[in-house]
């Protein structure tokens, strides 16, 4: 039997919920006040309603985790799957307290969460979006080839006007780089 790749990588992905410094706990109904708390100090209002949305409460989120601190148990914020859809994309969110956030480990907890995605949901494509403050997490520059979309001045927060970026992770992408 011919074993060469025929442009179909089967192979598995594992639902990793731990680095080498972040730790992602299941979230709970009774983390929602904390979730819009880390939010808020993040300054960024990036939890919106799709346009055209009827009243009520907000959808639910196909996965929540509280990002946790490995040294010493703290909560550094919340990252959140959502959005999944028929085409195969879900939408990947993180939101940690710039107080205690510490260098790289954003992109641990945006990691895990990616991966975590591709894992336990039949999807091809993790969407995420984000701004210059935190753009550098994911390894990337403002004029970076795979950002797909930008939406200049978007965002108002930490007294300024921000650019939002948009990009995405491809599972075949994902795979060939484990």
């Amino acid at each position: 039997m011919d074993h060469r790749n025929d442009g179909h990588d089967n192979r598995v992905i594992y639902p990793e919920t731990s680095s080498r410094r972040v730790l992602l706990r299941p979230a709970t109904a009774a983390d929602q006040a904390e979730f819009f708390r880390t939010v808020l100090r993040t300054g960024v209002e990036s939890v919106r309603l799709p346009t055209g949305r009827p009243e009520g409460p907000p959808p639910r989120p196909d996965a929540a985790f509280q990002v946790v601190n490995k040294a010493d148990g703290q909560v550094l914020g919340f990252s959140l799957l959502f959005g999944l859809d028929q085409a195969g994309h879900i939408r990947c969110g993180t939101y940690l307290d710039p107080e205690l956030n510490r260098l790289g480990t954003g992109s641990e907890a945006i990691g895990l969460t990616i991966n975590y995605a591709f894992a336990m949901f039949n999807v091809d494509r993790v969407i995420t979006e984000t701004t210059e403050a935190s753009l550098d997490s994911f390894g990337m520059r403002p004029d970076d080839s795979r950002i797909l979309s930008t939406l200049n001045d978007y965002l108002y927060f930490r007294g300024r006007h921000w650019n939002l970026y948009g990009f995405q992770v491809e599972r075949s992408e994902w795979v060939t780089d484990e």
